[in-house]
């Protein structure tokens, strides 16, 4: 949740449900989507202790991403989680094509959501539907990245006024204006086509808001037990948790498997139960809404997490894992030029300082090793999961990779031939 943690005017909510339903009315509910972001720490620190009271997203040595989630209000269309992680380039991203990352990643150094990248996330958006010739509603909150109208409102005068101040000469201050312009270039100025936004009163998120209402909950609980089968894989293999620990690569791909897994149902149910869509004649009893969450942690109670190592420790950080962590922080413009500086000079940089391990190389000769090993093995499987009609696909790629092989082996000879 972006975070609108006050508690909401609850004697206004059934005028901003009849409201939200008005406005919504004007369009097919496949067509009405809600976006929202959460945060997540995707790694789970030894020994770890846990306070009960919230989570302050203060605490830099816990690796986070934030993440926006986008779905509509039928279930039947889930964007590609937004990603947005601390470094660009972290290690593990080494020879790594990027284009192939299941989600859409971006970075800076908080990992916070920022209107820049949320601005740049709408485009793409924009863009997907106009492809489309699709007219959408998006719903989304007041958080302050989410660029209300209302918070640009301020001009650029202010940004200028210390210009004079700083002595022209220096190396930091020539950075520091250039940093300034950054930011008064960031002042957006969106034009949609095929979107249109409307916001969530200030404070009712948590109420009317159907990614608050269960699916970001949802999502939660597959990437708990994505992290789950991680740590199985990792006990039975023998290999050491505090050596080998998940890197962003790694998360990406369970935030992604878990995001993929979040059911339909799921989130048609969650829409329900905030009564903001027009059908809605009533709001969904918390009977129902209990019977999900059970559902939700039924696969959970399929591992008995007392079987694994720090067990103790997996529990408490699940418990983290519940709580609201920020994904923005409201900076003033000083700290804004501050922190685009920082990134500035972390962008000359090769990539991310962390014990991450590059992303080993693999050979044509061991792709192909692979890829006949697993053809032989799907070949062995008499189970309704292995598709014998897509056994093709993987045969296509092991072509490929023979070509390549014969090819670079060639290319080889040449180049000793050609050196004597």
């Amino acid at each position: 949740m972006s975070g609108e943690a006050n508690s909401a005017p609850l004697e206004t909510l059934p005028e901003e449900r009849l409201r939200l339903r008005t406005l919504l009315a004007k369009y097919n509910e496949e067509d009405i989507y809600n976006a929202d972001e959460t945060g997540l720490f995707f790694q789970m620190e030894p020994n770890q202790t846990l306070g009960t009271g919230k989570i302050s997203g203060r605490k830099e040595d816990k690796p986070r991403v934030s993440i926006l989630f986008c779905a509509n209000a039928t279930g039947s269309h889930k964007f590609w989680p937004l990603v947005i992680g601390k470094s660009l380039n972290p290690r593990c991203f080494k020879n790594f094509n990027k284009s192939a990352l299941p989600v859409i990643y971006r970075a800076n150094s908080k990992a916070w959501m920022r209107a820049d990248i949320f601005i740049e996330w709408l485009h793409h958006l924009d863009n997907y539907f106009r492809i489309m010739d699709r007219k959408i509603l998006l719903l989304i909150d007041n958080a302050g990245s989410h660029f209300n109208p209302k918070v640009f409102e301020k001009t650029n005068s202010d940004l200028n006024e210390s210009d004079e101040e700083v002595a022209e000469s220096s190396h930091s201050a020539q950075n520091r204006k250039k940093a300034k312009k950054k930011v008064a270039k960031k002042k957006p100025d969106i034009k949609l086509t095929n979107i249109e936004i409307v916001y969530l009163p200030p404070n009712t998120t948590a109420h009317l808001q159907p990614m608050d209402a269960g699916i970001i909950h949802s999502f939660k609980a597959k990437y708990k037990r994505e992290f789950c089968n991680h740590i199985i894989h990792q006990f039975n293999r023998g290999i050491n948790r505090e050596t080998n620990k998940l890197n962003i690569k790694e998360a990406i791909d369970y935030i992604a498997e878990a995001w993929e897994n979040v059911t339909q149902t799921t989130i048609q149910n969650c829409w329900v139960k905030t009564g903001i869509l027009p059908s809605s004649d009533c709001i969904i009893d918390d009977v129902n809404m209990q019977g999900i969450e059970l559902n939700e942690l039924d696969e959970l109670n399929e591992i008995n997490l007392d079987l694994l190592p720090e067990a103790d420790d997996l529990r408490e950080y699940f418990h983290m894992l519940d709580h609201d962590i920020p994904t923005e922080e409201h900076l003033t413009d000083e700290q804004i030029i501050n922190l685009l500086q920082d990134e500035g000079n972390e962008s000359n940089s090769e990539g991310d300082i962390s014990d991450d391990e590059e992303a080993m190389i693999v050979t044509e000769k061991k792709g192909v090793e692979a890829l006949k090993t697993f053809i032989n093995y799907f070949e062995q499987q008499n189970d309704p999961e292995f598709n014998i009609d897509e056994l093709h696909i993987f045969r296509k790629y092991l072509r490929i990779l023979k070509v390549r092989e014969f090819n670079s082996k060639h290319q080889t000879t040449l180049d000793i031939f050609f050196k004597r």
